[in-house]
């Protein structure tokens, strides 16, 4: 199973599910979690496990998200599991979302993280 950095809080740690395994229990519908294609990371903590939440309406308000070689490769207004899946099939990270400045004015609510 593929181990993804969490936009939930550092409580969320699926203590949940481990329970249900360990007496035997199965998982359903795995496959509807949500992965989330952006996320913000701390320069100071990167491989930290837990990231901010980079809102979808950072993409929304023309968000590009860039290869690792600086190349725009998806549609940023798919579907979250449409771009997710696209990054992970491509495997060309890290990846960048980038916002103009008119696009961050916008949206500074948000940016301030």
């Amino acid at each position: 199973m593929k181990e993804f950095a969490t936009t939930n809080g550092s409580h969320c740690t699926g203590d949940g599910i481990k329970l249900a395994l360990n007496i035997g229990g199965g998982l359903k519908d795995m496959e509807y979690v949500q992965v989330h294609p952006t996320g913000i990371v701390d320069p100071r903590e990167p491989d930290n496990k837990v990231k901010w939440l980079a809102a979808e309406a950072l993409r929304g308000e023309g968000g590009i998200i860039l290869n690792n070689k600086g190349q725009r490769f998806v549609n940023e207004l798919g579907r979250r599991d449409f771009v997710s899946n696209t990054m992970l099939d491509r495997k060309e990270g890290p990846y960048r979302l980038v916002l103009g400045a008119d696009a961050a004015e916008q949206i500074k609510w948000h940016c301030g993280h």
